[in-house]
């Protein structure tokens, strides 16, 4: 059981760094720049954005600090979090269809996931798109962190965000 709980905290833990990490917006000494090299960089924030946990909108997220960023093949969309209790953050393909690359939750200070590294799969998730809005559906798992020993939970939820 230990061992199942320590797995599913270091796949959480490792879902939210690849979220924070998956793209490289930074230059090294040398390189050209995102502007110089001719990729364009599209940043949007919207009132409109909806991010719902087992069908309740999550509590003490603002969801006016909600971010989309299009910029080198990715879209990444993200938020500040309030007193770091409620946050999310999504990286995805932008492609036709967008795939949902990783994805991070944090409710009720319980960090949970969609990620896939080394063979391992925790979560699921599924993007539609209408014009510019993108609705991520799924399930993301984790460790509950007001009782690490029950094991993995499981939340549905649904976020809703413009990316212009």
């Amino acid at each position: 059981m230990k061992n199942i709980v320590t797995a599913g905290i270091g796949i959480a833990a490792a879902a939210l760094v690849l979220v924070g990490c998956s793209d490289d917006k930074g230059t090294t000494p040398g390189s050209s720049s995102p502007a110089a090299s001719g990729s364009s960089t599209q940043v949007s924030t919207s009132g409109n954005t909806e991010v719902k946990v087992e069908g309740q909108d999550l509590a003490g997220l603002d969801t006016s600090t909600v971010t989309c960023v299009k910029a080198g093949g990715k879209i990444n969309v993200a938020s500040g979090a309030v007193g770091g209790q409620q946050g999310v953050a999504v990286v995805m393909s932008d492609a036709t269809p967008p795939a949902v690359e990783s994805l991070g939750l944090v409710v009720d200070g319980s960090a949970l996931a969609v990620a896939q590294m080394g063979g391992m799969k925790s979560g699921s998730a599924d993007v539609a798109v209408d014009g510019s809005t993108y609705t991520i559906t799924g399930e993301a798992q984790g460790a509950d962190m007001k009782n690490p020993m029950a094991g993995m939970i499981t939340k549905k939820f649904e976020i809703k965000v413009t990316c212009n």
